[in-house]
């Protein structure tokens, strides 16, 4: 066995050990460095529930109960959150850098005093019901950014990186929240206002606001937004007497006394919080008295908060038929005693009729329609009727309207869309706004409410057809594009006209060449007009669907026909039928394989028919 590898390591040893104690020896700062970035507290602050801070005579003590912050001294009041947030955070992003500890200290002949922690800067304790931690905070270290610091008993002078300036100075009122409703009224699910005047009492139910008191009705959100806004701005103006009350009467403040009482229940509490307002300071009135339920000292108020005093229940009312946002919606019924026609968006966000037929809607007319509901506003008066228990008047109401969001079904389904709950359907039954009449009656079968609607403003929902009047008529909401045939599909043109036929071919160079009659030469410029009508057909108006007499429209054996045969396989083509004339300046035409007669006009007509090539 060799014992030169053992004297070796024996070696390494002892060479260390010198090393280190020469080390020591040699050191002048009387510092002992940390890894950077060490953390003072081991707490999040979401864990701290308690905190004190002291400088001087002025001490601030907070506790927090049920997620909020409150001040138990140097008086009981709501905390500002905002500012124990930013010292929360600045104590938990305290890092430790160096430690001087007392046998380092009396080397250099120093004390705690030297550090400024006897007496110290201020004095801070935090952390849980079960646990906390003493800081003293002592002076600004002369190089480095440092703050000397101690925590606990420890005898330790620690030099850390700190944000003072968000923990210092110790400004009592800084701490109390100058807001008279808390941030968590956001959390509001019941507020009830009275005043000598009149009272209202909102409730929010399945994610909409309705009033009970003083009567039941659906409220509009954007004024309860108002609302909130109001309540969410007002300030305090400090503490008022600097303790409890000793005679609520005398302010204002007794049960008959009092100007106002706001009373507002957050989410997930049993109790409210109330606002009771009661009178103006003497010798400022834009101050008033108020007693706060979660504050045991009188406070003051501005005098914004008689605001609400104006605000009376009716004006909360939601007054629209139909609450869902136009924009949103993808599905449209619409049915009455004699039809029905059915109406969804597409994915390219235009309309297309799917009932009685499938044909393109006139996204304007639909949107119009759409408009005209959801701008309806009336008078809920009543609530609660379920259909089969609606009341003689409803008898009237022989129209219905249905819109809906639509979501897609799974894959694999037979059916191309689903009305889901979860997104919204809305079914209206309609009364006939007849002239004369005032008002008409909406009924909504989802809320089970009864509306009165000026009757100037239901009639917006009714098209017109030829002067007259019409609800579930498909004809109403057709699009009057008949043909939008891109040019560079068409390959072939057949016109058809009294016997004779003219036809001309694309070629591969886009150049038009004549295949009958034989020896013909292509009209100059008649192609591209051609073309360019086909591309944007549009009717004057549309006839009627699905007729059954076409000799009426000389339509059962047309004369005048012009074909587009289209690029593609299997021989795709497009003809639209000339007929007679509607007596109007008019042409019945049809576009061969779909059962709709429309009406071009004259010089549309001719132009579509003119010559495409010359005789031989």
């Amino acid at each position: 066995m060799s014992w030169k590898p053992t004297l070796w390591l024996l070696g390494m040893v002892v060479l260390t050990g010198l090393f280190m104690i020469v080390f020591e020896r040699n050191t002048d700062s009387g510092v002992r460095s940390l890894p950077l970035n060490s953390a003072l507290l081991h707490l999040s602050p979401e864990g701290i529930t308690r905190l004190s801070l002291t400088t001087g005579t002025n001490r601030v003590e907070c506790v927090r109960r049920d997620g909020e912050w409150f001040l138990t001294r140097p008086m009981e009041a709501r905390a500002d959150a905002a500012r124990i947030s930013r010292l929360m955070e600045a104590l938990v992003k305290i890092r430790k850098q160096e430690v001087v500890d007392p046998v380092r200290r009396a080397k250099r002949g120093l004390s705690r005093a030297s550090f400024g922690l006897e007496p110290p800067r201020a004095r801070l304790v935090v952390g849980t019901d079960s646990h906390s931690d003493e800081i003293l905070l002592g002076d600004d270290a002369p190089l480095g950014n440092l703050v000397y610091l101690s925590l606990n008993d420890e005898e330790d002078v620690i030099g850390a990186t700190m944000a003072v300036s968000d923990i210092l100075p110790v400004d009592p009122d800084g701490f109390r929240d100058q807001a008279v409703f808390p941030s968590s009224i956001k959390q509001a699910v019941r507020i009830e206002v009275k005043h000598a005047g009149g009272f209202f009492k909102l409730a929010l139910k399945d994610g909409v606001w309705r009033i009970q008191q003083p009567f039941d009705a659906r409220a509009d959100g954007a004024r309860v937004e108002r609302l909130w806004r109001i309540l969410e701005s007002l300030k305090m103006g400090g503490a008022a007497g600097g303790g409890s009350l000793p005679d609520s009467v005398s302010y204002g403040l007794g049960v008959d006394e009092a100007s106002l009482q706001v009373s507002v229940w957050m989410e997930g509490r049993r109790e409210p919080l109330v606002v009771t307002v009661g009178k103006a300071l003497q010798d400022n009135p834009e101050w008033l008295y108020a007693r706060i339920s979660d504050m045991s000292a009188m406070g003051l108020v501005s005098k914004e908060i008689l605001s609400l005093q104006a605000i009376p229940a009716s004006s909360l009312r939601d007054r629209r038929v139909c609450d869902a946002d136009p924009s949103a919606l993808s599905f449209l019924m619409l049915r009455d005693d004699d039809s029905k026609v059915v109406m969804e968006k597409t994915a390219s966000g235009g309309w297309m009729i799917t009932d009685p037929l499938r044909f393109p809607a006139n996204a304007r007319a639909v949107g119009a329609l759409l408009k005209a509901v959801g701008g309806l506003q009336g008078e809920e008066i009543r609530n609660g009727i379920a259909m089969k228990a609606l009341p003689s008047e409803a008898e009237a109401m022989s129209c219905r309207l249905t819109v809906a969001i639509q979501t897609p079904v799974p894959a694999g389904t037979n059916k191309t869309v689903s009305l889901s709950p979860v997104s919204g359907e809305w079914t209206y039954r309609l009364s006939w706004p007849g002239a004369g009449a005032s008002h008409s009656l909406v009924y909504s079968e989802e809320a089970g409410a009864i509306y009165k609607v000026p009757s100037d403003d239901l009639a917006k929902v009714w098209r017109r057809l030829a002067d007259r009047p019409v609800f579930a008529d498909p004809l109403a909401y057709m699009d009057s594009l008949m043909l939008d045939l891109s040019p560079q599909q068409v390959r072939r043109i057949t016109l058809t006209r009294e016997g004779r036929e003219e036809t001309v071919t694309s070629g591969l160079d886009g150049g038009w060449t004549v295949d009958s009659p034989p020896g013909g030469q292509v009209v100059e410029g008649a192609i591209p007009a051609l073309l360019a009508m086909a591309s944007n057909l549009l009717a004057d108006r549309i006839e009627t669907l699905a007729p059954t007499n076409l000799a009426s429209f000389k339509l059962d054996e047309p004369t005048i026909r012009v074909t587009f045969g289209l690029s593609g396989s299997g021989g795709i083509q497009k003809t639209v039928l000339i007929g007679g004339g509607d007596g109007r300046e008019g042409v019945y035409s049809m576009i061969q394989g779909q059962d709709v007669i429309f009406v071009l006009k004259k010089e549309a007509t001719e132009a579509l028919i003119r010559p495409l090539v010359t005789s031989p």
